[in-house]
């Protein structure tokens, strides 16, 4: 069975990256990991990322361009990481289903214990900003 999950990419002034880490008692907690979670019935990733934000950070964020797609297995199950730039419009962090969040410099992503899709991701979104001549953090 593929669970399909979306995440956010976001991205401040100074071009650093948020993330969240999941609480100690969550399933792969407490790692890091781009914030968002797994699509409902009928719901497509840019709904679910919307919602996604709200629930569980309290922001307000507009779903922008697809960057990569990674499926990885988990035991009896796999997931389908589909991630996308966001802009995060208004609200205030509230940590309701997370234990900590910070803005990372992409240059030191590899250095947070991330989830192992997660980690892919950030490995293309450095190598995306090398090749495009960005000097990440």
């Amino acid at each position: 069975m593929v669970v399909p999950v979306a995440a956010a990419i976001i991205l401040n002034e100074e071009g650093q990256v948020l993330l969240a880490r999941r609480l100690e008692e969550d399933p792969q907690g407490p790692r890091w990991e781009f914030p968002g979670g797994k699509l409902r019935k009928g719901e497509s990733p840019q709904e679910c990322l919307k919602r996604e934000l709200q629930e569980e950070l309290g922001i307000e964020a507009e779903v922008r361009d697809f960057f990569h797609a990674v499926e990885q297995e988990l035991g009896d199950r796999s997931i389908l990481l589909l991630t996308y730039f966001c802009r995060w419009n208004r609200g205030e962090i509230e940590l309701r289903a997370h234990s900590a969040w910070k803005w990372m410099d992409p240059g030191d992503l590899m250095e947070l214990d991330l989830l192992e899709a997660d980690r892919i991701v950030a490995a293309m979104l450095l190598s995306q900003w090398k090749s495009a001549g960005v000097q990440p953090g």
